[in-house]
Parts: C-alpha cells; structure tokens; sequence
C-alpha cells in the first residue's frame, strides 16, 4: 500500500490518535528521535496547545519531506508496531482493515428500583461510536433481563461489557425478571457466565457498589468499578468520557483516565472509581 498523504491522514482522525498516543514532549520526542528525526527540529510542543494540533503540524512537515527518510508511512508504521493491536491503525499501515472494537450494554432498570437515566447514558455511547469511524461499535440490550445475557454474548461476541443499572451491598447486580422486576445476579455468578466468552478486553460495571469487581478478572483483562453509591449523573459523566477516549484510541487505560478526568470536569469526585487488571491496581 502507498504511503497515506497528509490529508488522508487528517481524515481519518489520525492526529487524533497521535496526540492520544504520544500526549506529552517527553513520549512524542523520544519515539520521533526513535524513527530518525532530531527533536531539535520538531516545532515547540507547547501547552495549552492540543497535542493533537502538534502531531498535525509534524506530519505536515513530515509530508514535505523535510525529514530524509522518514515518510508519512514509515511513521504510521512505526505506531502501529508500538501499538499492535490498536483499532485505528490497522487500515492505514494497509495490513488489513481495523477490527472494531466491540461493546455489548446491559442495560437494566427494574420497574421497583429508583428510576435512573440509562437512555441517556445509551445515547452518550452511541454518539462515541458514531464518531469513531468504525473502529467502535455498540449494541445495546435495553431492559436486560436475566435470559438476555448469553444469547447477547453469543450473538455479539464483545470484546468490552458495560452494565448499566444497580448494584447492591452485597456484591449483585439488578437485572430484569419477565416481569420487568428485579433479578439480582451475583457479580462472581456474571463473572462465570462471561468467562464462557472470554477473554474478554474489559468489563465495565458502571454501578453502585462495583467493588465486588475482583472476581470479574478471571474472565477479563481489566475491570471497571465503584467503591460505594454512584449517583445518575456521575454515571453520565464517566460514560461520555470513558467511551470518547474509547472510540479515538482503543485504549482500556487511556479510556479510565479520560472517565476519571470527565467526573472531575463536572464537579464529581473520582476517588471512587477504580480500574483493576491483570497487570495491577490502578485506583
């Protein structure tokens, strides 16, 4: 495949992914000086300058061949060897179209719990995919009932789980009986389910008390959770920022800090939200 050019570059948000990827002078100089180009020829990366617009500048001059040996495709592929399996690069390095990431939402809001605002959450993911240029895709089950859950994980075969509705003290998660009623599930009982179609990227409980999280990491690489009572509007919050970051980079970590950083944005603490992996605890 041809080197892309500059503008299919920027098309396909891929000054985006970059400042994603490399969002500080330190990453950004150090895999440049790693491809060939001197950091003393860079121009000032110089806050409160988007990183972004700084990767656009570079690929720029890169493009106008400013760099010996260094084209717009040597450094696309570069990225790519870095970040193997990332969504968004596999169609630019021509290695094959980008596998989308997919998210399967278990949406439940019994009819004799506290009424909560899951269609907007709902909207807020669907909106992040839509502006993901295909490297996210979402299908919502609304009203989850307990007989949804392993035809859904059959049929999507996600990568990511987010639930969306309440969780108790007890360490269960309200789904729906036939009803519309609850249908408590022990997270450890989900975490067998799912683990019959692991494993998987990441699981998302965006609930109150997720702090029963733990034992989800046997069927998943990371966990998302709470520590107590997550309020409607912390939930929101996080979603938009956990699912935006989500849809630019396919990043899970890159996701939760975004997550974290959009319930500060609006006033909400996140000390509560956690992320548990394979790899460690990042709180």
């Amino acid at each position: 495949m041809a080197s892309p050019t500059w503008t299919q570059l920027r098309d396909a948000g891929a000054f985006e992914t970059l400042g994603e990827l490399f969002p500080d002078v330190l990453s950004s100089h150090a895999f440049l000086e790693d491809i060939g180009i001197s950091p003393a020829l860079l121009p000032p990366f110089a806050p409160p300058l988007p990183a972004a617009s700084w990767w656009r500048t570079v690929c720029r001059t890169v493009d106008q061949g400013r760099f010996r040996d260094v084209t717009l495709g040597g450094l696309v592929d570069a990225v790519a060897a870095q970040y193997p399996g990332h969504a968004g690069l596999a169609a630019l390095t021509g290695r094959g179209a980008a596998t989308a990431l997919r998210v399967l939402c278990l949406m439940s809001a019994p009819l004799d719990e506290a009424r909560l605002r899951l269609g907007a959450e709902q909207r807020v993911i669907r909106e992040a995919a839509d502006r993901s240029a295909g490297r996210l895709t979402v299908v919502v089950q609304p009203a989850a009932r307990v007989s949804d859950v392993l035809p859904r994980l059959q049929a999507v075969r996600p990568h990511v789980v987010h639930f969306a509705g309440h969780g108790t003290r007890g360490g269960r998660l309200l789904l729906e009986d036939e009803t519309g009623t609850s249908a408590p599930v022990p997270v450890d009982v989900l975490a067998e389910v799912l683990a019959l179609h692991g494993p998987l990227d990441c699981v998302v409980l965006n609930s109150c008390w997720g702090r029963f999280a733990t034992s989800l990491l046997g069927c998943a690489g990371t966990v998302v959770g709470t520590h107590g009572e997550l309020g409607d509007a912390a939930a929101l919050a996080f979603a938009k920022g956990f699912y935006d970051s989500l849809a630019h980079s396919g990043l899970i970590d890159r996701a939760f800090e975004a997550g974290r950083a959009a319930l500060a944005l609006e006033g909400h603490t996140s000390d509560g939200v956690f992320q548990l992996s394979r790899r460690g605890h990042a709180a």
